[in-house]
């Protein structure tokens, strides 16, 4: 039975076996499927395979913040950022922390609510930046400012006395660095210097017999006061519209604010003060040691990221070697932040008060002179940079995209400002009895980085300016707009947000696109600059002088209507784009020519087909006469032809570069010949890529403008002569300087990517200019040889050439303006 059983059971399983074997392949895939198909349980921990195969999507790249947003900053934390540093188990030191007041004894509670009342006038102004700042200055004062707009003997005397109440300003200024200089020598000496507090001292003994000649009264008092409030208020708005982050806002203006609070209770008594803080310095160059904890590094007043990070180097290298505690490590460490979170704001205040004062270093009259301040796109890729002229006609320009991008914030304050000025004045035409103007235009497109300004977008405005009031008004934000002042200041940013923290951000605003113009005036400067032969800025805006359009205008029009400028643009951009096909090496620049060798060999096969058609139809028809011989001349033209067609444009064109359709150009001449391109339009190509990340090696008897300059013979041959609008599109503006043997021209280089260029009174020791010496006589010899310089063949004269070259020892007395120099009578060798 059992083994029946199991005989049966046998079967069965045999039986399952061959069904299983029997049944079709789909069904099996479809049961397959479902398993795969299961839900399988796994560990948390483990990722589902959905999840780990799907890639994440990339990280969108942070925005920009936009300018003009409000502004969020509280009360509190600005008074958190200005409580003084704890020192561990000091029971007698005074409170360690810059722009104190005790000194000159305040206690604490006076000094906080001073500081307080500073904090909540800044947090009005930075809080909306669409509302204009206003100034207060009519409330007092009215017998200095209302003769201003006259001129004359009582318009001096205004100015005169604007110069001194920024004078006072200036002395209250320096006793707040000579307080923090004697801060750092008492609590890290490896910040501070001798030397400088020692020039301090000297500085503040000058003051005190100086200011004690000055009439102090509530009235002069009051309007200091006025002064102050409106140039901080405008350094906090910039402060605000620079950069966005906690880090950068709220430390800034809380150094803004304990300046500001100390400056105007040491005008109180400018005169007293300055007598506590020389002799408290003193008392410290009696018994300073000369050498720090941490050696003897010492930073500059306005130091720089790199000092910084050096100066926090040596406190973190000396505290891990056990050179010094962890509490002098603390100290330092503050020391060194809070300097320089002041840095920035020092040479603002600087410049600005120094702006206000007269200089006499241009030889005009106090109520002589021009403020002009120009932001335009120039060259043949339209790179933007800001020219300005400050009243002793020193010159400073910019093409940095970081600086630019902080004068954009300087303009807006300065527009807002104008606009609400010329909306509190009776819309009137300017007069001859005004006599002082302001012009001003600015313009931004709503959509940045899309599109550039046109010159017909500037809309000029003018507003008469009646009386002192007015032109203080329109003066304070207009120094802010300058180059020399932005290019600190961005610097001063870029410093504060690399050495900051990892959670310290520091972030700069979205680049606008946007053009502006901008010139405060006198009827006196317009009368006397007559007298010169200059270019003034104004007059270069209005003639479009500026305009990229120029480089490929051959007419040299100056007034066209807006077809023909439309088609300038379009011209200069049709050759920009095709600029940008071009490669350049270090000695050389290969263009594509694919139509002219086509051509050329289309005509040679013509020939050559032509040929053996000849001789094929001709055949035996010509008695004597072989009809191949023909083929044979057709294909010896052909080759005459290639030849020759290699020959035109360039001196030597390779057979490999010939059959690849590309010509190697080694001059500015074959460049021009071989493109069509007109050679103008070229140099300004090859001057755009020379001060950025080209390589190009340049030669050639029209060389000297360019900065990478081939030592030997070999290099890319500039073989034409340079117009002055091309340099002056360029980044190259040619200023008219006084010298001892008559008159010279220094050039101002802005080209791309300048970060800051100056010419002032006088040259820069170890800095190299472009110069032109005696232009005079060069120009007066000129002149006298004209008759002998008529070109054969055409009624032309040969222009005057004026050699440029690089010194570093060139010396000139002051500076007159840009050199009017026609296209047709000058050229630059």
């Amino acid at each position: 039975m059992d083994s029946k059983k199991n005989g049966s059971s046998s079967d069965t399983s045999c039986q399952q076996k061959e069904t299983q074997a029997h049944v079709p392949e789909d069904s099996q895939h479809r049961r397959f499927a479902r398993i795969r198909g299961r839900r399988r349980l796994a560990h948390p921990a483990i990722p589902s395979l959905k999840r780990s195969l799907t890639p994440p999507p990339p990280p969108e790249p942070p925005s920009l913040p936009k300018r003009g947003e409000r502004v969020t900053c509280s009360l509190e934390e600005i008074m958190n950022k200005l409580k003084p540093f704890q020192l561990p188990g000091a029971t007698s030191d005074p409170p360690l922390e810059l722009d104190s007041l005790v000194g000159y004894g305040v206690d604490e509670a006076d000094a906080t609510a001073l500081r307080k009342a500073e904090a909540e006038r800044f947090l009005a102004v930075i809080q909306d930046p669409q509302t204009p700042i206003t100034s207060t200055m009519h409330l007092v004062g009215k017998q200095y400012w209302n003769a201003a707009g006259t001129g004359g003997t009582a318009g001096e005397a205004c100015y005169r006395r604007l110069s001194s109440m920024s004078q006072t300003i200036s002395t209250a200024l320096s006793l707040c660095l000579l307080d923090n200089e004697c801060v750092n020598m008492h609590y890290c000496k490896s910040i501070s210097s001798r030397e400088r507090l020692q020039k301090y001292v000297e500085r503040a003994r000058v003051a005190e017999r100086e200011e004690s000649t000055e009439i102090e009264d509530d009235a002069r008092r009051e309007l200091l006061f006025d002064l102050v409030n409106y140039i901080s208020a405008i350094l906090a708005r910039l402060i605000s519209q620079t950069a966005d982050g906690e880090f950068w806002l709220l430390n800034t203006l809380a150094a803004l604010v304990a300046r500001t609070a100390k400056i105007k209770f040491l005008l109180v008594d400018i005169v007293a003060n300055a007598v506590v803080a020389a002799n408290t310095g003193q008392e410290f160059l009696d018994r300073s040691a000369s050498k720090g904890p941490f050696g003897d590094f010492s930073m500059k007043a306005d130091f720089d990221e790199e000092e910084c990070e050096e100066a926090l180097r040596i406190i973190n290298a000396n505290q891990r070697d056990g050179l010094a505690s962890e509490e002098q490590a603390s100290v330092a460490s503050f020391c060194v932040n809070q300097n320089k979170y002041r840095s920035g704001l020092n040479a603002a205040w600087r410049y600005v008060l120094g702006s206000l004062r007269l200089m006499n270093i241009s030889g005009l009259p106090a109520t002589t002179y021009e403020i002009c301040l120009l932001v335009y796109d120039i060259g043949c890729e339209g790179f933007k940079t800001v020219l300005f002229q400050d009243r002793d006609l020193e010159y400073s320009a910019s093409s940095s995209r970081d600086v630019l991008n902080t004068t954009q914030s300087a303009l807006i304050i300065l527009h807002q400002i104008l606009t609400q000025l010329q909306e509190s004045k009776e819309s009137r035409p300017i007069e001859d009895r005004d006599q002082t103007i302001v012009e001003w235009a600015y313009y931004e497109l709503e959509e940045p980085g899309i599109g550039t300004v046109k010159p017909s977008q500037l809309a000029q405005r003018n507003i008469p300016l009646d009386s002192m009031l007015d032109i203080v008004t329109v003066m304070v934000p207009l120094a802010f707009t300058s180059p020399m002042l932005l290019a600190e200041f961005t610097k001063f940013r870029t410093m504060m947000a690399l050495t900051g923290g990892v959670k310290d951000v520091v972030r700069s605003f979205h680049e606008g696109q946007f053009s502006a113009y901008c010139r405060l005036y006198t009827r006196e400067f317009d009368h006397e600059a007559q007298s010169r032969e200059i270019l003034r800025l104004s007059q270069a805006f209005e003639r479009g002088t500026f305009s990229r359009r120029r480089l490929a205008d051959k007419t040299a029009e100056e007034n066209q209507d807006a077809t023909e400028q439309e088609s300038l643009e379009k011209e200069l951009t049709r050759c920009s784009v095709k600029m940008d096909g071009w490669l350049i090496d270090e000695r050389s620049v290969t263009v594509a020519c694919h139509r002219y060798v086509s051509s050329v060999m289309l005509t040679a096969l013509v020939l050559s087909a032509g040929g053996l058609t000849i001789g094929f139809t001709v055949g035996e028809r010509i008695q004597g006469v072989d009809p191949f011989n023909l083929a044979t001349y057709a294909w010896v033209l052909a080759a005459f032809v290639i030849l020759i067609c290699k020959a035109v444009l360039v001196e030597s064109w390779s057979w490999s570069d010939f059959l690849q359709f590309q010509v190697r150009c080694k001059s500015v001449s074959e460049l021009a010949a071989t493109t069509g391109i007109d050679e103008q339009v070229i140099i300004a190509k090859l001057l755009h890529d020379d001060c950025g990340d080209g390589i190009l090696v340049t030669r050639g008897p029209f060389n000297s403008v360019f900065r990478r300059q081939a030592n030997s013979e070999d290099g890319f041959s500039i073989n034409v002569k340079i117009k002055p609008i091309t340099l002056i599109l360029s980044g190259l503006a040619p200023l008219k300087v006084v010298t001892p043997r008559g008159h010279a021209i220094v050039c101002l280089d802005h080209r791309r990517g300048t970060f800051l260029a100056f010419v002032g009174r006088e040259g820069i020791d170890n800095k190299a200019y472009l110069v032109c010496d005696d232009v005079d006589r060069h120009i007066r010899d000129w002149k006298a040889s004209k008759p002998r310089r008529v070109w054969p063949g055409a009624n032309q004269i040969e222009p005057c050439k004026l050699h440029l070259s690089k010194t570093k020892d060139f010396k000139w007395k002051r500076v007159q303006g840009l050199c009017n120099l026609k296209d047709g009578e000058v050229v630059f060798v």
